[in-house]
């Protein structure tokens, strides 16, 4: 018995020992963990509504309003989303890792400077209440997956461990693919040129697989190389090149008017300019429903578009139809009497 709780108490001293290594090795590790450049977003990274990207004489103005992040550059346009969180998210993952210089002369070196060709992406940060982050972005490091940094409020600059891309350009942060209706939801599309007659195709229901041309013209059929069903493919992914306010636009400089009906009764009416080189379209819906809640922030736009998607959506009768020959309108008229 006093063998064995001898025993006992050998073995718990072990384990205390073990404990105690085991307990200050957690903690040096929790000493010496490396600070983050930015803290506040491991907490805060969803209540940031502002961000200003700049350096020497560019910035951009990321604003979110009603749960929507916009571009103060392009007019308050929609800013793509998904951009926008990588940028938070990078900035989240970035870690002081070793300090560098803290002399402001030697910030060039490390693209850490104020203006001119070595000057840093600055980066400021804000919430409802305040500007909580104010960071320079230098260059990446050469040997490792690292970006030297530094918080403008100190002078020490750091070799962080991590990336951020940073872009600069409008355009880059602007959300380019508007719309992606699928065309089996759709139950007709009316073209309507301005220069010749208008048509259209519908379904009867949604599980009809094609379309079919309505009211086809006397002595015409449809060509054999014609594929209606492409015809009904305009919404999905209709990208833009950029996107300006809606202002009054000459009526002569409409192209066409192409209206798609949905079967839940929403429709969705693109209006096709073209101004010079320029190829644009606007955006009109009726009886939208809550799933159409971002498409209703793209009315009072208007769309710079690819030339080719212009193409697509500009189509024409006459492409569809040919003239029946005229032996077999007569045996067609024979066989009726």
């Amino acid at each position: 018995m006093q063998n064995n709780f001898k025993l006992l108490i050998a073995i718990l001293l072990v384990l205390s020992v073990v404990s105690y290594f085991v307990i200050n090795n957690n903690s040096s590790k929790q000493t010496t963990e490396s600070p983050m450049l930015v803290p506040e977003l491991q907490d805060m990274i969803n209540k940031v509504d502002g961000i200003v990207i700049s350096k020497n004489d560019k910035s951009i103005h990321l604003e979110k309003q009603d749960d929507s992040w916009r571009i103060a550059e392009v007019e308050n346009f929609l800013a793509d989303t998904n951009k926008v969180a990588t940028l938070l998210l990078d900035l989240r993952k970035l870690t002081l890792k070793q300090m560098k210089t803290s002399n402001p002369e030697n910030y060039g070196r490390l693209q850490l400077a104020e203006a001119g060709a070595d000057a840093a992406t600055r980066i400021v940060l804000k919430n409802a209440s305040s500007q909580f982050a104010d960071i320079s972005i230098g260059k990446q490091a050469q040997k490792t997956q690292g970006t030297y940094v530094r918080k403008n409020a100190e002078k020490q600059s750091w070799l962080a461990e991590g990336v951020v891309n940073v872009n600069l350009d409008k355009n880059y942060w602007m959300i380019t693919d508007i719309l992606d209706v699928d065309r089996s939801r759709i139950k007709s599309v009316t073209f309507k040129p301005v220069a010749t007659e208008a048509f259209s195709i519908s379904k009867l229901t949604p599980n009809d697989t094609a379309f079919v041309l309505d009211n086809i013209p006397v002595n015409k059929r449809l060509k054999a190389t014609a594929d209606l069903n492409n015809y009904a493919n305009g919404l999905q992914k209709l990208s833009i090149d950029s996107a300006t306010q809606k202002q009054q636009i000459p009526e002569e400089k409409l192209v066409l008017t192409v209206v798609y009906q949905l079967f839940s009764g929403m429709t969705y009416q693109l209006d096709l300019f073209k101004d010079g080189d320029k190829h644009q379209l606007t955006l009109h819906l009726e009886n939208a429903d809550d799933s159409a809640e971002f498409d209703k922030k793209l009315q009072n736009w208007l769309f710079t578009i690819p030339s080719f998607k212009f193409d697509a959506l500009n189509k024409k009768l006459t492409d569809l139809i040919e003239d029946i020959p005229a032996a077999e309108a007569n045996t067609t008229v024979e066989k009726q009497d």
